[in-house]
């Protein structure tokens, strides 16, 4: 059998030999990291340990919007960990390219927004006792973390190692595009240790140009379908919702929001399940257990064209209120779907005034979800109020136009 500790040299080994290869490069600046980390798998998983490499290169001022957006690197990520209650999948080998954003940026510390979307294998598939799991999955991460130089000024060789300290959190998607299942999430912390090969010379860094503080005005209506067990077979259940929002930046690359959604999810239509009881209590005379509203309060993080954030919201209509137990005495063991609900938010915008939207909708780890759809943004609706909707300009703009002071 595979050891964890002989994967783990493995892919280490992997790494380590494409670096060599980069490393001829000597033109170019790029950070090799390792860390070490250890948290808490939730949903009976106890508690999990391994290790992570990265590749990390630097935007250090090639484009305009390196300025903008404080000196950002894209980085390469693989690792592995092991679970204390979850050996029937252990272990876990992932990997993922990631958007480091500096929120602080200097010399002897930085404090970074990291962000990642990849795959993950269990190289185990589950027993007939747990249930089995797909091979392969996607996941998704999000982190904090901070970097310590041990030389106080660049160009020494001591500020070429960097002690890292930080926390993330993971997710494993189930691998059910449409069926309703738990998520395997995980959190961590994390020790690490980094070396910049090349430093000479460096850049020179002038301080971005602050974004507006301008609000914004957006609104979007997206849809899906899915279905809640292995009972619905090939039937799909469309679903939907309406978002209104207004949001203020913050930094460069952060605003907040708050706004409002009308959902609909033709899942709870009544149709009384074999496997999944949950819902069985909703009867088929009242309509109105398809549609919810609630409230959100909206943390986005925007680069470049792409905005990415957590929506938090909580329901202010909602006439499903889902038992304690079923009619089988299997206890709900997720009650905040009565009263809040979370959105994983992705938008693209291709003008600045019409964007594309991918949604998840989640209640805690659990997803009810997925949506597609187009929104219509009015990104200085604060500075026109007056007459908001003048000057509406559908025509792609040049994001390379962005000047520094």
């Amino acid at each position: 059998m595979v050891t964890f500790r002989r994967l783990t040299f493995i892919f280490l080994a992997i790494l380590l030999s494409g670096i060599s290869g980069v490393h001829a490069q000597k033109n170019m600046i790029f950070r090799m990291k390792t860390d070490a980390f250890a948290g808490k798998v939730f949903d009976g998983g106890g508690l999990c340990y391994g290790l992570e490499t990265d590749l990390e290169l630097p935007m250090y001022g090639d484009e305009n919007l390196d300025y903008t957006f404080n000196f950002p690197s894209l980085g390469f990520a693989l690792g592995a960990f092991d679970t204390e209650n979850f050996s029937c999948v252990d272990p876990v080998i992932y990997t993922y390219p990631y958007f480091l954003y500096p929120i602080i940026h200097k010399p002897v510390f930085e404090l970074n927004m990291k962000f990642g979307l990849g795959i993950g294998t269990f190289v185990h598939h589950g027993d007939s006792v747990t249930g089995k799991v797909f091979p392969a999955t996607g996941l998704g991460m999000a982190g904090l973390h901070m970097n310590f130089a041990l030389g106080k000024k660049y160009g020494k060789p001591r500020s070429q190692w960097m002690l890292s300290l930080g926390a993330n959190a993971m997710g494993f998607h189930n691998a059910h595009v449409i069926r309703r299942s738990k998520n395997f999430v995980m959190v961590d912390g994390v020790l690490g240790l980094s070396y910049t090969p090349n430093v000479y010379p460096l850049p020179i860094k002038d301080k971005p140009k602050k974004v507006r503080r301008v609000l914004a005005m957006e609104g979007s209506l997206q849809g899906g379908a899915q279905q809640l067990d292995r009972s619905d077979d090939i039937h799909l259940y469309p679903n939907g919702s309406l978002s209104y929002g207004f949001y203020l930046p913050i930094t460069n690359a952060w605003r907040l929001g708050l706004g409002g959604d009308a959902m609909y999810n033709s899942v709870y239509d009544g149709t009384q399940r074999p496997f999944n009881k949950r819902y069985n209590f909703i009867k088929e005379e009242d309509p109105m257990t398809m549609f919810r509203a609630g409230a959100f309060f909206a943390c986005d993080f925007t680069i470049y064209r792409l905005t990415a954030g957590i929506h938090v919201g909580a329901y202010l209509y909602d006439k499903i209120i889902v038992p304690d137990q079923d009619e089988d005495g299997v206890e709900n063991t997720n009650p905040s779907e009565n009263y809040m609900y979370e959105k994983l938010v992705t938008k693209y915008y291709i003008t600045k005034n019409f964007y594309a939207l991918l949604q998840i909708k989640t209640h805690y780890t659990e997803v009810e979800c997925g949506e597609m759809g187009f929104g219509f943004a009015v990104p200085d609706f604060g500075s026109r109020v007056k007459n908001p909707f003048a000057r509406i300009s559908f025509k792609k703009e040049n994001w390379k136009e962005l000047k520094i002071d």
